[in-house]
């Protein structure tokens, strides 16, 4: 009789260690969730310069500018939602010299003048990889006073629309990329950062009061992307 009741109670308290040990190994099997959010940044340097001929002298400018923008992303289905922390211009420097008949003028942007911004618009998926759309709020020159006045262009993203064919910026980059694409698997990873380059040149004619003028822009950039993930 005492051997009949030892099996009877072991029975249900094997039935229980079976229960949970093949929830463990159910729990185990399962592949860990990845990272729910993420960090992301954006740095953008731009180094360039500027020529504008048709008036009384030619007006020669150069410029720097650095500008970040800091926020944070995080999976919405297939596609992702983006959250802005911050945006900044870390450097912004802009010197333009006229060459006038009996003297050279030097005019430097000051602080409280208008400065590029830095926007990140989207990130979007792109089969397994992310595509950044971004742009600059552009600054108009020239500084010295004429009578015409354009837009000194920044870095912009290839998947804006021209307005005609040929007349976008990402068909006048010459060297490099300006397509921010990173690889799906960087998400998997606890951070990861990437560097991209390229280098722009546009020549255009604009009409004035005065008369025509040839605006010739210039610029290198390079951009870095970092992710940090959380969340996992």
């Amino acid at each position: 009789m005492e051997i009949k009741f030892a099996r009877r109670a072991l029975g249900p308290l094997a039935a229980i260690f079976i229960a949970l040990a093949a929830a463990a190994a159910l729990s185990f099997s399962r592949p860990s969730s990845g990272p729910s959010w993420w960090e992301i940044s954006l740095s953008v340097t731009v180094k360039g310069s500027y020529v504008i001929e048709g008036g009384d002298a030619p007006l020669r400018g150069e410029f720097t500018c650095r500008a970040r923008w800091a926020g944070t992303i995080e999976s919405d289905g297939n596609d992702f939602l983006l959250y802005l922390l911050k945006t900044e211009v870390l450097e912004w420097r802009l010197a333009e010299k006229a060459g006038l008949p009996k003297a050279e003028s030097l005019l430097l942007v000051q602080e409280t003048s208008e400065a590029p911004h830095l926007r990140l618009n989207y990130v979007l998926r792109e089969g397994s990889d992310l595509r950044l759309d971004y742009e600059f709020k552009e600054v108009s020159v020239p500084l010295h006073a004429t009578p015409m006045k354009a837009n000194l262009e920044f870095p912009r993203s290839s998947g804006h629309l021209a307005l005609a064919p040929g007349s976008g910026y990402e068909s006048r980059v010459n060297r490099g990329s300006n397509r921010i694409v990173i690889p799906g698997s960087d998400l998997e990873r606890r951070s990861a950062e990437r560097t991209f380059s390229w280098k722009w040149q546009r020549e255009k004619r604009i009409a004035g009061d005065a008369g025509t003028f040839l605006l010739t822009q210039n610029h290198t950039a390079e951009a870095v992307v970092s992710l940090v993930a959380h969340g996992n």
